[in-house]
């Protein structure tokens, strides 16, 4: 997902990620004063984090393994925990390779923290379970995680939001919500949960998927190009999230959401501006490509490819014309080179 606005929800930590998660928008619009709603915010600890987490019991099982928690503090150190079918071996990869396993309890829940840092840069973490007849069961999400760059011989990474570690959880394949598991900063430094825009995505269709943050039990109204398209409310993690029916066209929209008080008032607005490729046709390697109004080279390598970790293929190839490679722009000319 390109820059085809600026993501200044998640500041310059999403531009890095912007590649890896393929959106990427601009909030505008004034706080307004917080409610009184609060929960803890993120602690450099991933282990202390993961222990408030884990004293509510999960009110169903899924069948497929699932992440509930990643975090990952400055040094590199990682924890993640989920949900499967109680007694099942949770197998955790790291891209294609394996990381480690660990067995779920009678709950259905499971907590691995592997025994080395994670490496740096953009990695994708995946689930997968072995049952009881040797099938095996893969999660239908990945978490995109990013690890910050750590100076030589220090404990932490190098200074700057854009070295802040991220984790997002998003949907393997057409349906589901992006979740943000953890982001650089809280929504407001003393703790509470402000209104937040987390995540704007589209599947191929053009359908919209909208994720984010907000006080618990908040009453979040959300419009595009000043015309409602939905209503929903923030659950008991102070998360909210809509995926309206419509078909959003291509080109660039904004995006407005209102949470509002049970008179209907305006508490908190924000409005994010983002823009929706047209669709991607004809795109396979050994051909030309021409870049439109909210392409990325995650997205076209994801076509071309089927991956869009494949995104550095594009970007060795048109070296000349990148110099960012979260920075791509419509008119542009890229080439498309076969897989060796």
């Amino acid at each position: 997902m390109t820059k085809s606005a600026l993501l200044a929800i998640l500041g310059a930590v999403v531009a890095a990620a912007a590649i890896t998660l393929n959106f990427v928008f601009e909030e505008t619009g004034q706080k307004k004063p917080p409610t009184n709603a609060a929960i803890s915010g993120p602690d450099e600890s991933p282990a202390k984090s993961l222990t408030l987490k884990a004293e509510s019991k999960p009110k169903d099982i899924p069948t497929r393994p699932t992440f509930d928690v990643v975090r990952i503090n400055p040094a590199g150190d990682a924890v993640m925990a989920g949900r499967a079918e109680p007694g099942r071996v949770v197998e955790i990869f790291d891209g294609g390779k394996k990381i480690g396993e660990v067995t779920s309890d009678e709950r259905g829940e499971w907590v691995f923290v592997p025994s080395t840092p994670l490496p740096t840069g953009n990695r994708q973490l995946s689930l997968q379970v072995r049952n009881a007849n040797g099938t095996k069961l893969v999660s239908d999400t990945n978490v995109i995680l990013v690890v910050p760059e750590r100076v030589e011989g220090a404990t932490g990474p190098k200074s700057g939001a854009e070295n802040q570690p991220l984790a997002i959880k998003v949907p393997i394949g057409k349906t589901g919500l992006v979740e943000v598991l953890q982001k650089p900063t809280p929504a407001v430094s003393d703790g509470s949960i402000s209104l937040v825009v987390d995540a704007i995505d589209y599947t191929e269709s053009g359908e919209l998927i909208v994720a984010g943050k907000a006080p618990v039990a908040a009453d979040i109204l959300i419009y595009l190009n000043n015309n409602f398209i939905g209503r929903t409310t923030a659950d008991e993690r102070a998360l909210w999230n809509l995926r309206p029916h419509e078909a959003v066209p291509p080109g660039k929209h904004t995006l407005r959401i209102d949470q509002v008080d049970l008179n209907g008032k305006v508490i908190e607005r924000r409005e994010v501006v983002f823009a929706r490729s047209v669709p991607l046709t004809d795109v396979k390697p050994g051909t030309l490509i021409m870049v439109e109004p909210g392409n990325s080279l995650w997205r076209i390598a994801r076509k071309a490819y089927g991956s869009g970790f494949k995104f550095t293929v594009i970007y060795s190839a048109n070296k000349g014309q990148i110099k960012n490679a979260d920075l791509i722009y419509p008119g542009q000319i890229f080439a498309l080179p076969p897989l060796e």
